[in-house]
């Protein structure tokens, strides 16, 4: 054993005075701090915009509240878009979906910075509303200097670790005492285990240093414990990955330079190459989705709909929606045109949801072809199961999509049921309203 600890205090004391090792090391905790901070802003920025919708909403439903209580004591006129008409009733009625932050995002931003947090949805929302998508992408943002700690992870770490290991068993074969080191009774893979253990050791040390104090600022130990322990296991088994990688490099290795090359290689491999062979073939094998069957419902078929005559589209309105067929205005004779026109939105809804649900069946089908190459690019899985973690994913946005269609399908709903009901909204009711329509959040609370 004392020998394992006599390497150990070799490379501790050969590590500490290679200016170069410190420095790398120094350059990578700044590029991590720097990554942290940026998700730490980020996940405060949500934080307090969701406050602030939270707070103006309450604002709103108390103004709302007063303006029945004058409209019922006859202290005002009812304004144009009348609030004890159902339709205007639920228009006035606030309905945000929220998708709140994980604090987890502090160390993965993934496509925070690419889509929207916060909905308002009406009648006539879609999940693919132009409020759902920044206008910047991910990589635009980093290239004008945005980066999180999974990139310094995925993508920085190996280029450390060629640093810091390149030369272990290199510079021996340099200068042709190799062969005198297995003389001290110990064997050449021990020895090289030893020293590749060190830096293995310094590496998850430093960046466990580094990521708790943002872990207890965000609240992740009180909310995402858990979830803070699975990114720890996967930055270990990350790091143990390229560290093996590049112990075979080094025990088969003919110097510090062969060494070097060939790390260096591997890294631009399995960091470049891969993901971007394999995104390559993504590409051609899944076109780019111009969502045309949106855009084809929001510019032609919504007209389509707006054109017909207004018998026809009550016909459409009972077809698509039986259970109006026992409401008190399905047994009138005489066609209510406001009634119908208040009404259209269901119809519009339903093409929505068909374009969508075409959408997000080819984005599963790709998704699927993705999982299935990840066992030969290694980094974006890792970079997937990180954004996994942090509730940053397609997946996470996906069941947001869904919280936002179901809050427009309840809107519908009601806007239906009492329209067709010939209902008058007063302030029970808009009460009611409220209650139904409490903000949607998807996520932590």
């Amino acid at each position: 054993m004392s020998k394992y600890l006599d390497i150990l205090k070799f490379e501790s004391f050969h590590c500490i005075n290679s200016p170069y090792k410190i420095i790398s090391i120094l350059l990578y905790a700044i590029s991590i701090l720097y990554g942290c901070q940026t998700g730490y802003d980020l996940f405060k920025k949500h934080n307090i915009e969701i406050k602030s919708i939270k707070s103006k909403n309450a604002d709103f439903e108390k103004k709302m509240l007063v303006q029945y209580d004058e409209l019922e004591q006859g202290l005002i006129e009812k304004p144009r878009r009348d609030p004890t008409i159902p339709y205007w009733a639920i228009w006035n009625t606030p309905s945000y979906a929220l998708k709140s932050p994980s604090p987890m995002i502090v160390f993965s931003t993934g496509q925070v910075e690419q889509y929207g947090y916060y909905k308002k949805v009406t009648n006539w929302s879609t999940v693919f509303d132009n409020d759902l998508a920044e206008e910047i992408a991910n990589p635009e943002r980093l290239a004008l200097g945005t980066l999180d700690f999974s990139f310094v992870l995925l993508f920085l770490t190996p280029i450390l670790l060629i640093i810091l290991l390149f030369n272990i068993g290199g510079l021996e074969k340099d200068n042709g005492f190799d062969k005198l080191i297995y003389l001290n009774d110990i064997s050449k893979k021990s020895w090289l285990i030893t020293r590749f253990s060190y830096y293995f050791l310094v590496l998850f040390t430093l960046i466990c240093f580094l990521l708790i104090p943002y872990a207890v600022l965000s609240g992740v130990f009180t909310n995402e414990l858990m979830s803070f322990f699975t990114l720890m296991l996967l930055i270990f088994l990350y790091i143990f990955l390229w560290v093996s990688i590049f112990y075979f490099i080094n025990y088969w290795g003919k110097g510090s330079v062969d060494q070097a090359i060939k790390m260096i290689s591997v890294w631009v491999a399995l960091s470049i190459i891969m993901p971007g062979l394999f995104h390559q073939i993504t590409s051609i094998k899944f076109s780019t989705n111009y969502m045309v069957d949106y855009l084809d419902v929001a510019r032609d078929q919504r007209y389509e709909i707006f054109d017909m005559s207004t018998d026809t589209l009550q016909n459409e309105l009972l077809e698509s929606f039986p259970a109006l067929k026992s409401s008190v205005y399905a047994q009138d004779t005489i066609i209510n045109k406001g009634i119908i026109n208040r009404s259209v939105s269901g119809l519009v809804n339903i093409l929505n949801k068909k374009a969508a649900g075409k959408i997000e069946k080819e984005s599963e089908l790709k998704n699927n072809f993705v999982r299935s190459t990840l066992l030969l690019n290694p980094i974006m899985y890792f970079q997937n199961k990180i954004n996994e973690v942090s509730e940053a994913d397609y997946y996470a946005y996906k069941l947001y999509r869904e919280n936002i269609q179901n809050s427009i399908d309840k809107k519908i709903e009601l806007i239906l049921r009492d329209t067709w009901n010939k209902e008058e909204v007063d302030k029970e009711r808009y009460i009611e309203y409220l209650k139904e329509f409490k903000i949607k959040i998807t996520g932590n609370i």
